[in-house]
């Protein structure tokens, strides 16, 4: 299931998630313009290493953000990318722009930790942004969970295009990430950090929820 659009306009030009978007495309292209067959030394000095993590907190505190950034390739970024674009942009909203900042880090430190929690002996650098991602999908469903997406659905007998509430795509997503970790599955994905994330968005929003959208629209967008 592939979400293409949501049909819930923000209202705002989302230069923050636009800006999200640029900076991890921009880092992407680096690294295949300019690290080319170093890569694996890369990502074990900008992504997230647990053991490294373990052995040397304050030296490697770093690596939470920046690993944020890091992707493994064309098909990785371009569906974090799609997601942030669908649903960035009407978090941005709610949180306004500083504020959004912070919840998408917060989000995405959490979502580290959460995977260091289950994985503090692993050498395999976690990189992506999909565990603050992850938050912002927690957030939207929390904020907006009857707006429509629009997805590409495969039924084992073809592709068809649906329109799907997005309470029922978030948990959808969410539950498939949870099933991924009980099975054992060995992808390289770092699902705990997804889950971790999902939580983190899904708490923080729950707790400001009346705020955020008591807000949306009165005030200037600065």
């Amino acid at each position: 299931m592939i979400p293409l659009h949501d049909e819930n306009p923000s209202g705002i030009r989302p230069l923050v998630t636009y800006s999200l978007i640029a900076l991890n495309i921009a880092v992407f292209a680096f690294q295949i313009l300019f690290i080319g067959g170093k890569q694996e030394e890369f990502y074990l000095t900008y992504g997230f290493v647990p053991m490294l993590f373990k052995r040397d907190p304050a030296g490697k505190i770093y690596s939470v953000f920046t690993s944020m950034f890091l992707h493994g390739g064309f098909f990785h970024i371009a569906g974090n990318m799609l997601y942030l674009y669908i649903f960035g942009d009407n978090i941005e909203a709610a949180y306004l722009k500083i504020k959004y900042v912070v919840f998408y880090f917060v989000c995405g430190a959490s979502a580290a930790m959460v995977h260091y929690l289950f994985n503090s002996l692993s050498n395999v650098p976690a990189i992506g942004a999909s565990g603050a991602i992850s938050g912002v999908l927690g957030s939207y469903l929390v904020l907006y969970p009857d707006s429509k997406i629009t997805s590409l659905v495969y039924t084992g007998w073809g592709y068809y295009l649906t329109s799907i509430s997005a309470k029922w795509f978030i948990l959808f997503w969410f539950v498939y990430q949870v099933f991924l970790v009980f099975i054992g599955e060995q992808s390289g994905v770092a699902y705990w950090a997804h889950i971790g994330g999902f939580f983190t968005g899904l708490i923080v929003t729950s707790v400001l929820k009346n705020k955020l959208l008591s807000r949306r629209y009165m005030f200037p967008y600065f």
